[in-house]
């Protein structure tokens, strides 16, 4: 096997999709045999999945090579920041790799730029017509509005929940199980961990971040599914923040910061800062994702944190407990000269075992359900096992192309919810949380209506 460099992709300040890892741009080629010539190069563009990519992945495809000893594969390792526009330059160019990995957002844009290859019903037909993959996680894969229209394959998956201190709940005489149940019980438990000292560092209930924080939409999405709302109304025309069942799920969220069961100054930090901040001792609960598995056991052995947590769903709303799935897929460029290579490269790595294996590189979860049951995943660790049955309740937002315009209207003006619970700007009051969700749906809709 032979690796060697190619050229770092320039950087740019535009983020698309969250990551705790960020990379600079690392290609490396993976070749079968000895170093000769071969008659297909595959390239491939992947982000930093793992903290090393650039080993990572050409290792993971390592196998599919050795079976296909004329295909070297050339793969470039972007970065969060400045992926999207590398990509969105590649697809207006048709020039660009021959596979690559799109956030599960990014691909609706990306397809309705003419910039991802179809996949042929033969092609769907090797892969079960989806069936292997979660349903959510497999509509990512299309567009809104042209079923039937695939366009990749779901590599892995972001599924997020509560992560929270067991040794805190214990002190404070709350049940876990009681304390998930629903919003109620919840906002209870809340109460009594608030300011419990533990290990003698004094605990805060609740993190979660404010501002322009890259989650702050997908922290929220769960609490409105749950209240019976919804991001967009159901032709994916206009926002559906405004509606009383979102605007219910908004207020009960925000009181909690409110109330002072998330510290004001957690709403002028990020979701890295925070997540590094729940697993050093400082609060109580954080909802997060499986990446922060990976932190967990970055701790030190002696850590308090490391031997005393677990994870349980979304507190139920009046409309369940659903949580926020994402992740990322795999499509082959249109302007790929390789597309046959290209899709059995593809469907290799869209398999169980090799899925099965990234994730435990990884820490993100399989977007197959076989192997995310698969007991190499879930024995690993008792909550790995804990999400994929989280994962049965996981929601996907619509797969639309202007989501990644709208997704910047929401931050912004959800980010300023921040400025309401803290006392930064006016006081918080439900008539103020309405008229800025009001001027939200305004521009949001703006978006819309261009889009359509």
């Amino acid at each position: 096997m032979i690796f060697t460099p190619t050229r770092p992709a320039k950087s740019a300040p535009r983020t698309r999709r969250a990551t705790r890892l960020r990379a600079a741009a690392v290609g490396v080629l993976v070749a079968a045999g000895m170093a000769r010539a071969a008659a297909v190069e595959l390239t491939m563009w992947v982000m930093p999945v793992t903290t090393n990519a650039q080993h990572d992945v050409p290792d993971l495809i390592a196998p599919w090579v050795a079976q296909h000893p004329g295909v070297t594969v050339r793969v470039t390792v972007l970065d969060w920041e400045s992926g999207w526009n590398k990509i969105t330059a590649a697809a207006a160019s048709r020039r660009g790799p021959d596979l690559l990995e799109l956030g599960t957002t990014w691909m609706p844009a990306i397809a309705a730029m003419g910039g991802l290859e179809k996949l042929s019903k033969a092609q769907l037909a090797e892969v079960g017509n989806g069936a292997p993959y979660y349903p959510e996680l497999w509509k990512t894969t299309q567009v809104f509005g042209q079923p039937g229209v695939v366009y990749g394959l779901p590599w892995y998956a972001d599924v997020r929940a509560a992560f929270y201190r067991t040794d805190v709940f214990r002190q404070a005489g709350v049940d876990p199980k009681q304390a998930f149940a629903d919003w109620d019980s919840f906002h209870a438990a809340l109460r009594r961990i608030n300011g419990q000292v533990v290990a003698g560092k004094r605990v805060a209930a609740l993190a979660y971040a404010g501002k322009n924080d890259w989650n702050v939409v997908h922290n929220l999405a769960p609490w409105i599914w749950n209240a019976g709302g919804d991001v967009l109304t159901a032709d994916a025309k206009r926002s559906a923040l405004d509606t009383p069942q979102a605007l219910r799920a908004i207020d009960f969220y925000s009181s909690l910061a409110v109330e002072g069961l998330v510290p004001s100054n957690a709403l002028e930090k990020d979701s890295d800062i925070l997540e590094g901040a729940w697993v050093g001792g400082d609060y109580g609960v954080i909802f997060s994702g499986p990446w922060l598995m990976r932190r967990i056991f970055e701790a030190p052995a002696g850590s308090v944190v490391r031997s005393n947590f677990d994870v349980a769903p979304y507190p139920a709303g009046p409309h369940g407990h659903a949580t926020f799935f994402g992740g990322s897929n795999l499509a082959i460029f249109k302007g790929s000269r390789h597309k046959a290579e290209a899709w059995d490269l593809m469907k290799y790595l869209g398999s169980e075992a090799p899925q099965v294996r990234l994730s435990l590189i990884s820490s993100m979860m399989p977007a197959r359900v076989d192997a995310a049951n698969d007991p190499a995943w879930t024995s690993r660790h008792p909550v790995y096992a804990k999400l994929t049955a989280i994962a049965a309740d996981g929601r996907a937002y619509p797969p639309i192309p202007a989501w990644g315009p709208l997704e910047t209207v929401y931050t912004k003006h959800l980010g300023q919810l921040a400025e309401l619970t803290s006392g930064i700007a006016d006081k918080y009051s439900v008539p103020a949380m309405k008229a800025l969700i009001a001027d939200t749906v305004v521009e949001a809709d703006k978006v819309l209506e261009e889009a359509n």
